[in-house]
């Protein structure tokens, strides 16, 4: 039988001043998770956007977004019988006007912080994950 999974891929941001900081992640046991953005599965019958605010919840205590923005088509990978569609999706946290100043890291998290885009880059592992960083940045610029 074959099974197919979702699953997002969040890109956490917020406007400090004219400048976006972007919020990466590592979940626990560290050896087995690179640093990223907050990932979560889409649960049967559940709307993309209420997974993300869920996740985004859980990882961070972040309880409501400004924005939530798709950042591109999905990617699609098959392991035998079981399918796997992620779903990158940007999610703005805060403003100048509305900073987020404190973090609640849920129990599955061991690093987070926020990070200028040269940095998150750099510490992205995950080609799919540093083009996906390079296109909210670029939108972010376009709409600034």
């Amino acid at each position: 039988m074959f099974v197919l999974d979702h699953r997002i891929r969040v890109f956490v941001f917020q406007y400090l001043e004219r400048d976006p900081r972007f919020l990466l992640l590592q979940h626990k046991p560290a050896a087995e998770w690179p640093i990223g953005p907050v990932i979560g599965s889409i649960q049967h019958d559940e709307h993309i956007q209420d997974a993300v605010v869920r996740e985004v919840k859980a990882d961070t205590g972040i309880a409501k977004p400004l924005q939530i923005m798709d950042l591109s088509q999905p990617s699609k990978e098959i392991f035998g019988d079981i399918g796997l569609v992620e779903w990158p999706i940007a999610y703005q946290a805060g403003s100048p006007e509305q900073p987020i100043k404190e973090l609640t890291p849920g129990p599955r998290i061991g690093e987070i912080a926020w990070m200028e885009f040269e940095e998150a880059f750099q510490r992205l592992e995950t080609g799919g994950d540093r083009e996906h960083l390079v296109r909210l940045h670029l939108r972010l610029q376009q709409s600034s």
